[in-house]
């Protein structure tokens, strides 16, 4: 095998024909130059002399031109020449021998550099009102959103923009109208939600969705927590954390959940018509004797079915989702809560009789509520329908008659009402119809 050195060298004529075999390397720094690039110089043969032969093992390649100022040596390492340039500067260049290690203990990993925020280019996503879901997965194909400064603009029914000015509400307002269509259109089940595969739905679609996932966390921390934690666990940590068959519970509608419950309390007592009926719906060819069956339908819906969106989930969650250690815990975090709410609530220190008894008439209002108003209000104040920690502050107005109604600012979540109330059913009344008329415009710069 042989060894060859590639390296510059300074040439001194001695005689004709001949040249030195001292290497040396002189880099020059050039002030002419504008750019402040260095240029490496070294002397040159005449023009006539492409090559010469100093030995039969020695080459000596020269340079064609007197312009250039560059010569390449090609040594060969036999008859012992290795030591000839022990003391020098020599880059050696060829094949490692098996027998050699490359050391890479100096070699920096190649990490990738996030763009700071006072740095990013800003984007405005333009988004129609009924066509949240495909429009913004439209956009999140794009995957060079992630370092950009994005904000949305939406657009009404009759094609005029919203006046909103988006600081945090209209993206939180966006992403809640996204999962509500998410979970209507492409995912089934009762209290948590599983993704079915769309034969519209292909890898792009489902990658944008990952993207989405990934931009409500790191932008609002909100995540769409009716998706069944085991398939976001599996996505972000590779593994499922919390219990399958508890997912799969939730995920099943009261009925079918009561039986199962059932079934896995006391086996004898359960009806088992109506069991095997069931289990014939979910595609059990077993006659069912123990709950070994149940996890293993658990694991069949849960984990083997939407395997591929999984998959392309993880390549987006995997490295972008790194905060979440316990998916659970967020979970319980974003769900709301009558005490969570009311906590939230914020009112002046100064209050008169009249602001006092609308203090009582909203705090009664929310301790009355079930889930789906708690989450109405929350959207109608923030923009979100979960609970991200945000404090609600009230404001007090004299609008009375014909226009009086609660008036919020989701950027700020400020929430403005009247004192104008003569009951509290006159108030609750009044804030039902305004939570569960479902058209609220953003006309509020």
């Amino acid at each position: 095998m042989r060894r060859f050195y590639l390296t510059t060298q300074k040439k001194t004529i001695n005689r004709p024909h001949s040249t030195s075999l001292a290497p040396s390397l002189e880099r020059q720094e050039s002030s002419q130059n504008q750019s402040s690039t260095s240029s490496l110089s070294v002397s040159t043969t005449p023009p006539s002399a492409t090559f010469e032969t100093l030995n039969p093992e020695v080459i000596f390649l020269g340079n064609t031109t007197s312009d250039d100022n560059i010569d390449f040596v090609l040594y060969s390492t036999q008859d012992g020449r290795e030591d000839v340039f022990e003391s020098s500067d020599v880059v050696f260049v060829g094949d490692f021998s098996e027998n050699e290690q490359q050391n890479l203990d100096y070699t920096l990993p190649v990490s990738p550099q996030t763009t700071p925020p006072s740095e990013r280019v800003k984007r405005v996503l333009v988004v129609h009102r009924g066509q949240v879901l495909p429009e913004l997965m439209a956009h999140f194909c794009d995957d060079g959103l992630q370092d950009v400064d994005i904000k949305i603009q939406l657009v009404l029914p009759d094609g005029t923009h919203e006046m909103a000015y988006d600081d945090g509400g209209v993206v939180r307002d966006c992403l809640s109208e996204f999962w509500n269509e998410f979970y209507d259109q492409c995912a089934t089940g009762n209290a948590l939600k599983v993704p079915f595969l769309r034969h519209d739905f292909g890898q792009q679609q489902w990658e944008s969705v990952g993207r989405i996932i990934a931009f409500g966390w790191a932008r609002e921390k909100y995540l769409p927590v009716k998706i069944a934690p085991v398939i976001l666990e599996q996505a972000t940590f590779g593994y499922a954390k919390s219990d399958v068959v508890e997912n799969f519970l939730k995920y099943m509608p009261e009925s079918e959940r009561t039986v199962f419950e059932s079934w896995r309390s006391d086996f004898n007592s359960v009806d088992q018509e109506e069991l095997i009926e069931i289990l014939d719906n979910h595609s059990c060819r077993r006659i069912p004797t123990a709950n070994e069956i149940l996890q293993e339908l658990a694991h069949k819906r849960l984990v083997q079915e939407p395997a591929y969106v999984i998959e392309q989930w993880a390549k987006i969650l995997s490295p972008a989702v790194l905060s979440l250690q316990d998916l659970t815990t967020v979970y319980e975090a974003l769900q709301p809560t009558v005490r969570k709410v009311v906590k939230s609530l914020t009112f002046p220190e100064t209050m008169n009789v009249h602001q006092k008894d609308i203090q009582k008439y909203l705090i009664t209002y929310l301790r009355n509520s079930d889930m789906q108003h708690l989450c109405l209000f929350l959207r109608f104040c923030t923009g979100s329908d979960l609970f991200l920690g945000k404090e609600i502050i009230i404001d007090f107005t004299q609008i009375q008659g014909f226009q009086r109604r609660p008036v919020a600012h989701t950027c700020g979540c400020v929430l403005e009402l009247s004192v104008h109330y003569d009951s509290n059913p006159d108030f609750s009344s009044e804030m039902n119809k305004v939570l569960e008329s479902n058209v609220w415009v953003m006309d509020i710069i």
